[in-house]
């Protein structure tokens, strides 16, 4: 038996382009849109957030004239009136005065035909594939705002039956999340009229509880209808249920990324004045949701701010009342992994149910993950997808935030090693290549020059929003006794065992000791041996053994100060011979490179696979 769930990933419909005359900033602009998830980005007074409000204007316009007027009022040539009302009435927006809708305030006649100077125009495809279109004129007179549609090319037939009644399929149904459209503490019971209208009037905010109701009566009457003469379920209806179903997605991925499920509390309108979601907390363990033991649940108004954005704007994507969905900053009050998880969800949702998504964003971390061709620019009063990922570095400068190329990496691979500089990376991944270990390319270097137990802290921290980290500290043993280190390397002074965090230390005093290789050092400075041998005689007193790889090498090598002889001061190899220790460790030969070395490589690579 196929699920009845099919039936709501259907009403496929997206906004081809948007058509603005003086609205706003925009006296005469088009905006085309494509498909799915699109990220709407730009730096401050690009017009974003105004692109997302003209589609809100005209949801809450086609909504009015559907109330007062009915869906005839959709179509051309009709002989209506335009619908009047006074600034408190207008609700998609905040407006000082309703002026501020005009591009420079001026709503006064110039070559247009009627009072009727601002319009909306939005051109959407039929599930057939056939275009229609819809445009909506505002004009203002005595501060009183009236609206009528100004040209079309819907039919009566396609949006109304034979008995008036009407017919979802062939026009957009917009959903508009503003910015801070925070969750009420009480919400009724509201009809799918009442909520319609709410929803086009911008305040969705008030009917998320209903949302979410809704979202669970229809999981419970398919859950009911495939039950219908079986004991239970059948497994594979329960798969489609769970994979399909907009309830069990939503409580899926509140389970995995929250910690949290939510709990529908049954409703009697004879009874109960308002509609009460509860949440409470457990563990997803082996792919089931565990609750809490003796975990009381409790409103979901209690719930953290950055819980409650997510499941305004996850509720909402997921309705399927709605096909396109507008969401303007959802991320602002989100950490960046979160902001993440949420643009990746909404995608997930996009895909799954054919909705059309416009985000609108200053997250440059949002900007650099996603695919270049779904990012829409808006520049000098004109929109347009980015042909290439380079593209985004004109976007990223013009948003104007701080590149956190670390961090955006961190959260992608979840894998980490701490060093105590930058160079230590180049100088490591030299190594590698000498003895054929090929360099991870999931792991994200961070220098960080403090001692084990704050690279533990900066691992902790991180680990907050990225709860997959693995992290690999290594760090020089300087003064620290010899005793200190294990053969594994392994740092004994930090005892404390965190999980995902592994300290290590190097046996010898710097990471310099592990290039002091006699045949080595003279290929690249182009000198004989015994010059060499006598440089680290009379300048250092130190005689180096010939294999000098073994992990418990002789404690002068390994107490040596590798820093001084390789690199700092005028007795060092690079003062006296014009050498680096990048240029030792590319003349190194596999056998020449240190025990220790590859004991470090290989955890590392253990650690990325």
């Amino acid at each position: 038996m196929i699920s009845h769930l099919e039936s709501w990933q259907w009403n496929k419909m997206h906004i081809k382009c948007l058509q603005l005359k003086r609205f706003k900033q925009f006296t005469d602009t088009t905006i085309n849109f494509k498909e799915g998830l699109s990220l709407v980005v730009g730096g401050n007074n690009s017009g974003k957030s105004t692109i997302l409000q003209a589609l809100a204007a005209w949801q809450f316009c086609k909504t009015l004239l559907e109330i007062e007027k009915g869906r005839q009022s959709w179509v051309a040539g009709q002989k209506n009136q335009g619908i009047g009302m006074g600034i408190v009435d207008f609700t998609p927006m905040h407006l000082p005065s309703l002026a501020h809708l005009w591009t420079n305030l001026k709503s006064q006649k110039k070559d247009e035909p009627d009072g009727y100077t601002l319009k909306i125009k939005v051109v959407w495809d039929k599930p057939d594939g056939e275009e229609r279109y819809l445009e909506i004129g505002l004009s203002l007179a005595n501060d009183r705002l009236f609206i009528k549609t100004t040209e079309s090319s819907i039919q009566l037939e396609e949006v109304e039956d034979a008995d008036g009644i009407a017919i979802d399929s062939n026009v957009p149904q917009i959903a508009y999340l503003p910015p801070f459209a925070g969750v009420t503490d009480r919400e009724t019971r509201l009809t799918p009229a009442m909520r319609g209208r709410l929803i086009g009037q911008g305040l969705s905010g008030g009917v998320i509880r209903n949302a979410l109701f809704d979202l669970h009566e229809i999981n419970k009457r398919e859950r009911s209808r495939l039950r219908e003469g079986r004991p239970k379920i059948k497994n594979s209806d329960l798969d489609f249920l769970r994979k399909n179903d907009p309830w069990e997605i939503l409580q899926r991925t509140m389970q995995t990324i929250f910690a949290t499920e939510l709990r529908v509390v049954p409703f009697n309108e004879r009874y109960h004045s308002y509609l009460k979601v509860e949440s409470f907390k457990g563990k997803m363990t082996d792919g089931v949701f565990k609750r809490h033991a003796n975990y009381n649940s409790r409103d979901l108004m209690v719930e953290g701010s950055g819980f409650l954005q997510w499941l305004s704007v996850y509720a909402l994507a997921l309705s399927p009342e709605f096909n396109v969905v507008l969401l303007d900053e959802p991320d602002a009050h989100l950490h960046m992994l979160l902001q993440q998880q949420l643009t990746n969800e909404l995608d997930s949702v996009s895909r799954l149910m054919q909705k059309q998504v416009l985000l609108a964003t200053h997250s440059t971390e949002l900007i650099r993950a996603y695919d270049y061709d779904k990012v829409l620019a808006l520049r000098d009063r004109k929109g347009k997808y980015l042909a290439e990922d380079s593209d985004k570095i004109g976007i990223l400068a013009g948003v104007g935030a701080i590149h956190t190329p670390k961090l955006h990496a961190l959260i992608r691979h979840k894998r980490m090693l701490i060093v105590e500089g930058p160079s230590d990376e180049r100088f490591l991944k030299l190594l590698a290549s000498r003895v054929g270990i090929e360099w991870p390319k999931n792991l994200v270097t961070w220098a960080w020059p403090g001692k084990a137990s704050e690279r533990k802290q900066l691992f902790m921290q991180l680990k907050q929003d990225i709860p997959e980290l693995h992290a690999i500290s290594i760090r020089d043993r300087d003064e620290e006794s010899d005793g200190t280190v294990h053969a594994s390397l392994i740092d004994r002074s930090n005892d404390a065992v965190t999980p995902g965090f592994i300290a290590l230390k190097w046996r010898r005093r710097h990471i310099e000791n592990y290039l002091l290789c006699t045949p080595a050092i003279a290929r690249t400075a182009n000198i004989s041996e015994d010059i060499v041998t006598l440089f680290l005689k009379e300048k250092h007193g130190l005689a180096l053994p010939d294999d000098t790889t073994p992990s418990d090498i002789l404690m002068s090598i390994r107490d040596a100060r590798g820093k001084e002889i390789m690199i700092q001061g005028a007795t060092s190899f690079r003062e006296a011979h014009k050498i680096t220790r990048d240029d030792v460790a590319k003349a190194m030969e596999k056998e020449e490179v240190p025990q220790d070395i590859i004991t470090f490589l290989t955890a590392v690579t253990k650690m990325c696979n």
